[in-house]
């Protein structure tokens, strides 16, 4: 198996060649984890599986998150919109926003950070995103939905992900989100 590797042949210059090896965190929102580190920001990844359900909930800071591959569906107010590769997309800070996945394949988003990163960083992120995936199977366990089969028919992401399908020819949706 491939590792991350970060080369850094000269001052001031960084460079991943396979940002598809990094190390994450399994979570009920996809895997998680840190790309590549910079004085004031850097880079990690989500990789949103087939059928996966997040509800909106906000960030203390802004994001840019870029869709290298896939399709997924954002939320925020209640509004949805249809992401595929090429998509880039700004949240501002404690701006709440929702992750739907109900495609057939994962999803893999590039999320860019402005903030100070120090010697450390990445073993540190790791280690919040395990405090997360352990926060979220305790959410999980209270009754919140992570996946398109916990929600009801009549959910506002299952609505919108038939029609996604409708528009696109097909008649049912993945993962129980539509009728046949």
């Amino acid at each position: 198996m491939k590792s991350l590797s970060v080369i850094e042949a000269i001052d001031g210059i960084k460079i991943v060649e396979d940002i598809t090896v990094a190390p994450g965190v399994d979570t009920l929102e996809g895997r998680i984890g840190p790309l590549l580190n910079a004085a004031r920001g850097g880079a990690h990844f989500i990789e949103v599986p087939p059928g996966a359900y997040m509800d909106e909930h906000a960030h203390p800071t802004e994001s840019l998150i870029f869709t290298v591959r896939g399709q997924w569906v954002l939320c925020s107010s209640g509004q949805r919109w249809h992401m595929r590769a090429g998509s880039l997309f700004w949240f501002g800070d404690n701006v709440p926003t929702g992750y739907e996945n109900p495609f057939a394949d994962p999803a893999y988003l590039l999320i860019f950070k402005v903030d100070e990163r120090t010697p450390g960083y990445d073993a540190a992120m790791l280690e919040r995103v395990r405090g997360i995936a352990a926060h979220l199977e305790e959410e999980k366990t209270s009754g919140a939905a992570f996946s398109f089969s916990e929600l009801g028919p009549e959910h506002p992401a299952r609505v919108f992900a038939d029609r996604l399908f409708a528009a696109d020819g097909r008649h049912a949706v993945p993962f129980g989100c539509g009728e046949s």
